[in-house]
């Protein structure tokens, strides 16, 4: 069964390819085609659904958005929020793939279905609840009308908020360096290499982390930040370790129980 996912999904990227795309920038329009919420996906929702961290998620994005194939758009309902669209190209590009590829599965639908059935007698329970719903970022100067633990994650206080109009958690020494800080500037060319470092960083605060991430399972946390590109921002590199260490405990518990 594994050879024949293998050969079907090498087929699919030789597809992809042909059609002008890579097979990245597949697998990104069809998490965005799949989505099942109205307005579309969040940079969160794409990573997760794609396994990604949440840099790489917005670096797939970018190039996606400089072919033509996505936009981003603002959120009506929730100004942090940015949520993803295909373009006219993006979705054509897809309706073609797709196609192909539905062909190629009722080719091998034969061949699946007997393997297939034998792996559906074996019960699978998986976690419940999801890591990103639990751990979101926002910005410090949107209302805040969730439930959870709200952090500023910033080493500087945000300007123009006195600091009696609002209560939250603040968090300073998770911020990045200062040095690392005035090198990034919130340059977008400069963000993967950020995050890569900023996560080095975070490796001195590995008992405060854990704790935020066993709190996690217990209540939502919300990472806020003053900077205006949340998906670039210290805050996001921060939530998407946190998931991974949200990830990492529960497969150690799984572990221990089995």
């Amino acid at each position: 069964m594994r050879a024949g996912l293998r050969r079907f999904l090498h087929q699919s990227e030789t597809w992809a390819h042909e059609a002008g795309l890579t097979p990245a920038q597949h697998q990104l329009l069809l998490a965005i085609r799949g989505h099942d919420v109205k307005g579309g996906p969040t940079i969160g929702d794409v990573a997760g659904y794609l396994f990604l961290r949440h840099h790489s998620a917005v670096e797939l994005v970018d190039r996606a958005v400089s072919a033509g194939l996505v936009v981003r758009n603002s959120d009506p309902h929730d100004a942090r929020a940015v949520r993803l669209a295909l373009t006219k190209a993006g979705a054509s590009a897809l309706a073609r793939l797709s196609a192909r590829n539905r062909n190629e599965l009722t080719r091998l639908a034969d061949h699946f279905r007997p393997l297939w059935e034998d792996l559906n007698s074996q019960a699978f329970v998986g976690p419940s609840g999801s890591v990103r719903d639990r751990i979101s970022v926002g910005r410090v100067y949107d209302p805040i009308d969730s439930d959870g633990r709200h952090i500023l994650v910033d080493r500087l206080w945000p300007r123009g908020l006195a600091k009696n109009d609002i209560t939250l958690e603040w968090r300073k020494h998770l911020a990045p360096s200062t040095e690392l800080r005035r090198w990034y500037h919130h340059d977008p060319g400069r963000f993967e290499e950020f995050a890569r470092e900023y996560t080095k960083e975070l490796n001195e605060h590995t008992a405060e982390l854990r704790e935020l991430v066993a709190s996690s399972e217990e209540v939502p946390l919300v990472l806020l930040t003053a900077t205006k590109d949340v998906e670039r921002s210290a805050a996001a590199v921060l939530a998407d370790a946190l998931r991974t260490g949200t990830a990492a405990q529960r497969d150690r518990k799984r572990r221990s129980t089995h």
